[in-house]
């Protein structure tokens, strides 16, 4: 990324200069770290003379004076047009690795980049621009939208369908069979998974993580949501559009999940919950029962949050509890009450 001037960054991310706007900027960087030709990002105006005053800063509007920088009246939010104006991971140049392995009728779209030793069965289909980084295996009759980014070692396997402007961070396996057997005199006998998985646009599903194809039907992942690393989806879960979950994160088969639900890290749901629009379920918390739209629940087994709350608390006077009882079975006991109970008893 070539050196830009502070007025280009301030109209990149949609803020106002202050000072010099022909100072050159190289990058972002944080208070700890600041230095000669980057942009200081600020959230706390607090810490702003803590900042040597040559070093510029992206700052709230109405909190710079007297030093160059950026005001922006969403800091964080400009922060993402930044770094995606600094990124130094090149766009790769269109083409197919010449180690890559293509079965005929494969259909690939404009600019589409394959690399090295990437594996495409036949009716594989690629959209406009999409990225496929090394070790890649599309299944057969897999499509992919425009503008997707697949990262290295990642597996899609048959039938598999992917919308535009997804994202696939390393490792990730999305259509592997489901984990269903059921159990016979002669033992475990394997569930057919026949079903297909739906990745649809603007999705990002972080490294090593697994979606399983439904046993039959459809396991799909909606508009706009986010999966974290190592995080499960087992098979005909169905996630709504713009939900968030944090890694570690385990969804047990056939579960749905609403719009816009946010999942804390090693969070677990039990097969066929339903969990309602707008939910918050608190990292660690065990779902094991429907959530209705709107709550905030955590612990395990998952309750609503206040709820939750009350009940840890009591538990920290247990031990108290503990030693007044004992103290009055003593005293029962010195006065004769304590033979006569455990005789009513």
């Amino acid at each position: 990324m070539p050196a830009v001037t502070l007025r280009e960054v301030a109209r990149v991310s949609g803020g106002t200069v202050v000072g010099d706007g022909d100072r050159v900027i190289n990058g972002v960087c944080s208070p700890a770290e600041c230095r000669e030709g980057m942009l200081c990002v600020v959230w706390d105006h607090g810490i702003l003379e803590l900042i040597p005053h040559n070093i510029p800063v992206l700052t709230k509007s109405g909190t710079l004076s007297g030093r160059d920088g950026i005001e922006h009246e969403s800091p964080r939010e400009a922060l993402v047009d930044l770094l995606t104006l600094f990124d130094r991971r090149a766009a790769r140049t269109p083409g197919v690795h010449p180690s890559a392995s293509l079965a005929e009728g494969c259909s690939i779209g404009e600019g589409v980049y394959i690399g090295p030793c990437c594996v495409l069965t036949e009716g594989a289909n690629i959209g406009d621009r999409t990225v496929l980084q090394g070790n890649v295996f599309v299944g057969r009759d897999v499509v992919i939208g425009s503008d997707s980014r697949i990262e290295a070692c990642v597996a899609l396997h048959d039938f598999v369908e992917i919308g535009s402007r997804v994202i696939i961070h390393s490792g990730v396996t999305v259509g592997c069979d489901g984990f269903g057997h059921v159990q016979t005199d002669g033992g475990w006998r394997k569930i057919p998974q026949i079903g297909i998985v739906i990745i649809e646009d603007d999705v990002e599903i972080g490294p090593n993580s697994t979606i399983d194809r439904a046993t039959f039907g459809v396991t799909r992942v909606r508009r706009g949501t986010k999966l974290g690393s190592l995080l499960h989806v087992a098979h005909n879960c169905d996630i709504g559009n713009d939900s968030v979950m944090a890694g570690c994160t385990g969804i047990g088969g056939s579960v749905t999940i609403g719009r816009g639900v946010i999942a804390g890290g090693m969070v677990g749901i039990a097969d066929h919950v339903t969990i309602g629009n707008g939910v918050t379920i608190a990292g660690r918390s065990g779902v094991t029962k429907n959530v209705r739209d709107g709550l905030t629940v955590s612990g395990f087994p998952a309750q609503e949050h206040m709820v939750e709350t009350r009940f840890q608390a009591s538990l920290r006077h247990v031990r108290d509890h503990t030693e007044r009882i004992r103290k009055i079975e003593k005293i029962l006991e010195k006065s004769g009450l304590g033979d006569k109970r455990n005789d009513e008893l």
